[in-house]
This record gives C-alpha cells, sequence and structure tokens, in this order.
C-alpha cells in the first residue's frame, strides 16, 4: 500500500529548489486563505451540536490486497456497510478483478468510490494518465459515479512534487471522466493533519473546483483521537478541514475521510512506525472513539477505514488461515448496526456531572428509541443513568438485557438502549 522512493535525497533537494516558485505559492495562497478558514472554523465550533445529525454510516477502504471477491463481498456483508472505497492501481495494465468485484457490490446497492492514485511515472505523462483514467472511468462508470483523484499529494514519494502537479492531474482526470455522464471528482487526498497543504491544493492557481473535498485524515501519530495536536482533536481536526473545503476557492461544501486507520504492533508493515503503533483491543475503541464525534457532529459526512485486510492494520488479518476477524472489525460490525437509521443529538448532559474524561454521545432512534455511546478516558468511572437500560451492547457486540441504572465507563465503548419515558 506504500511507494517506494525512487530518487536520493540529494536529488529530491535539487527538485525542491527548481520547484521553490511553486512552493512559494502554495504558501502565499494558504497564508490568504487563513483568515477566512479561521472565521468559518470558529462559527462551525459555535454551532457545533446545535442541531440533530442524521448518522451517515462508516465506510471501508478495498485494495487490490483485500483478498477474492467472494472473501470481500462475505466480510462487507457481515459489517453492515453500504459505502465502499475501492483503490486500484492506474499504472497496471488491466482491471480485471476490481471490475468485477464493483459490479458484483453494485448489484448489493452499495455506494461505491473509486480511488485512483497516482505515481511519477503517469504525472510526467499527461497522455498515458489521461488514457488510463478514460479506460478505468468507461469500465467502472456503470458501477459507480465518484472518482477521488489524488493520493497524499503533500508527500513527495507519491509522485507529486508540488501543487502546480496536482492541478494538471485533476483537470486531465476531469476532461476524461466528465463527459461520461453523472460523475463526481472528489480530491485532492491530503494525507495526515497538514490544514497548511489541504488550504493549499484547493486554492492554487488554476485549481478545478471539485464536487466534494477528500483528504485522509490520519490522527494515528497522535495516539487516541482525543488527543490533541496543535490543539486539535480528531473532531477539531475534521471541523478545521471542513472549514478549509467550505472557503476555498476549488472547495465543496462537503467533506469526507477517506482513509484513517491505526497501526498495529505485528510487524515491519506500518509506515507509521512502531512508536505509534497500538494493540488490537486499542484499535478498536480508537475506531468507534473516533468515528462517533466526527460523523456524528456532521463535520465529516463519511470516514472510510483503511482498509478491509491488510497486515498490520486491517479489519481482517490475511496472515491467519480463514482470514481472522480483528476486534476492529467486530467494533465496526457493531458500529454500524447500532447506529444505523438514527440521528445524534450531541453530547449527552449528564457527561457534564461525571469525572473529567466521560464522554457520552445521544443517539435516537425513531423506532428504537434513546441509545447513549459512552466511555472513559482516564480510570472507569461509574455514571448514574437517565432512565434503565433495556438493552445493553458492548463494542464487540455481546448483547444482555440487563436493567442497569448506571454505567460503568472505561476506554472501550459500549451502547446503552434506554427504557422509554413514562409517560406524565
Amino acid at each position: 500500500d506504500q511507494p517506494h522512493q525512487h530518487a536520493s535525497r540529494s536529488e529530491r533537494l535539487r527538485v525542491r529548489v527548481a520547484d521553490s516558485g511553486a512552493h512559494l505559492r502554495a504558501l502565499a495562497v494558504a497564508g490568504a486563505a487563513a483568515p477566512r478558514v479561521r472565521r468559518r472554523y470558529r462559527e462551525l465550533r459555535r454551532d457545533l451540536w446545535s442541531s440533530a445529525v442524521e448518522w451517515p454510516g462508516v465506510g471501508v477502504g478495498v485494495g487490490p490486497g483485500s483478498g477474492g471477491t467472494e472473501e470481500v463481498l462475505a466480510a462487507l456483508a457481515d459489517l453492515g456497510t453500504d459505502q465502499v472505497l475501492l483503490r486500484l492501481h492506474p499504472w497496471e495494465r488491466e482491471w480485471d478483478a476490481e471490475v468485477a468485484l464493483a459490479r458484483r457490490l453494485a448489484e448489493r446497492g452499495t455506494d461505491l468510490v473509486f480511488a485512483l492514485p497516482q505515481v511519477r511515472e503517469l504525472v510526467r505523462d499527461p497522455a498515458r494518465w489521461r488514457s488510463v483514467v478514460t479506460q478505468i472511468g468507461e469500465r467502472l462508470r456503470p458501477y459507480g459515479r465518484r472518482f477521488q483523484i489524488g493520493q497524499a499529494i503533500n508527500r513527495s514519494k507519491w509522485g507529486l512534487w508540488n501543487y502546480r502537479e496536482y492541478v494538471d492531474l485533476v483537470a486531465t482526470a476531469s476532461e476524461a471522466l466528465r463527459p461520461l455522464g453523472d460523475v463526481e471528482i472528489i480530491g485532492p487526498g491530503v494525507i495526515d493533519f497538514e490544514p497548511h497543504a489541504l488550504a493549499a491544493a484547493l486554492n492554487y492557481p488554476g485549481m478545478s473546483r471539485l464536487d466534494r473535498v477528500a483528504s485522509l485524515l490520519y490522527v494515528d501519530r497522535r495516539g487516541a483521537p482525543e488527543n490533541a495536536q496543535l490543539g486539535f482533536d480528531a473532531l477539531g481536526k475534521a471541523a478545521l478541514f471542513r472549514a478549509i473545503a467550505e472557503t476555498a476557492h476549488a472547495g465543496a461544501s462537503s467533506y469526507w475521510i477517506t482513509e484513517f486507520n491505526w497501526p498495529l504492533w505485528e510487524g515491519p508493515h506500518s509506515p507509521a512506525g512502531r512508536t505509534v503503533s497500538v494493540d488490537e483491543d486499542r484499535q478498536a475503541s480508537y475506531l468507534v472513539r473516533y468515528c462517533v464525534p466526527v460523523l456524528g457532529s456532521g463535520m465529516a459526512e463519511r470516514a472510510y477505514w483503511w482498509q478491509l485486510a491488510a497486515r498490520g492494520y486491517g479489519l481482517l488479518d490475511p496472515r491467519a488461515e480463514g482470514t481472522r476477524r480483528r476486534p476492529a472489525f467486530l467494533a465496526l460490525a457493531t458500529l454500524i448496526g447500532e447506529l444505523a437509521g438514527t440521528r445524534c443529538e450531541g453530547l449527552a448532559r449528564l457527561a457534564e456531572r461525571a469525572a473529567d474524561g466521560a464522554r457520552v454521545y445521544r443517539f435516537r432512534h425513531p423506532v428504537k428509541g434513546e441509545v447513549l455511546v459512552a466511555w472513559s478516558l482516564g480510570d472507569p468511572v461509574e455514571l448514574p443513568l437517565p432512565r434503565r437500560t433495556h438493552r445493553l451492547v458492548t463494542r464487540d457486540g455481546v448483547e444482555s438485557s440487563e436493567r442497569r441504572a448506571s454505567a460503568r465507563l472505561g476506554p472501550a465503548p459500549a451502547y446503552y438502549w434506554l427504557e422509554p419515558p413514562k409517560s406524565s
């Protein structure tokens, strides 16, 4: 899933010096965007939780290494997601397996997004880039209409060395895809929390307007999603990126996270390194604790875990016979199943009376009633509930019909379905 460096350190330095004009221009446009981004960010934070938000569900990324078609289809069915990001390799000569999988998923009613990453050879050969995007678009458009153009564009090892090159990449892809009919172009695919990079890409002169803004918002280097970086936790980062998306010249009102995950301690499969890796239990809890506030607040309209099966971070462990399902798989399946059809009403007031670190989010289903999703960042805490539970579901989907008057919160989120209020 990672590119290889094709240039030495001295060669990369030489390129950066030669492209210094483009880099200075990127800094200038990002700086010029800062005041309007700041204003919009403050508005978003001020209005946070002021109205209920429809729970959008959670998506999953599938790549060439995710497994055979039948295995992938079975796993996605058990997860219960109807949102799939399918990554292809445009530099390859054929995509029969991906097209076949897309067809089967479309038959199930899956909402598909196709991610088309770049490599240096394609960036330097616009005619070839246009040709492969046209071929891929013609084959996949019957099964989906959304195409993400750009993958980690702020990392030179992925083949783009300045934002001017990305402007050309998107323009060529748009010219190839737009004639196919009702198509959405998504980008720019900035990776990690680098707001200056997102602002530069979306405001760079000549940049084509995108239908949706997408980034690869990894927060794994900070550990828990509640941990801050430059004063922003995961929710704050999503809000800032949405502010950038809404105020950019080439931006859009719709902001998606098309990749996130936490790497595991199990060998050399994490590009982030062992110092930021976690165990499987913590990965599962972080997945839920990332999605609930970021998606429940509406700051991001979608989020996709990358990816379904992979050594070192996937929901499935492909090393095990029969492809073992990690705790994160169970956690995601439970999250999708428990919150389907709900609306998030924000932070529950009872959290205010709890010890520091308690997080309680209130969701409401039109038929099933009220459910609280809760956890604690610190030591376990006992928290009184507003009404007794009629159903309790753990992070991993273990159910209990025990009627409880309080919740014992720990790092693993749980779902507390409350009895209906007594009629007056």
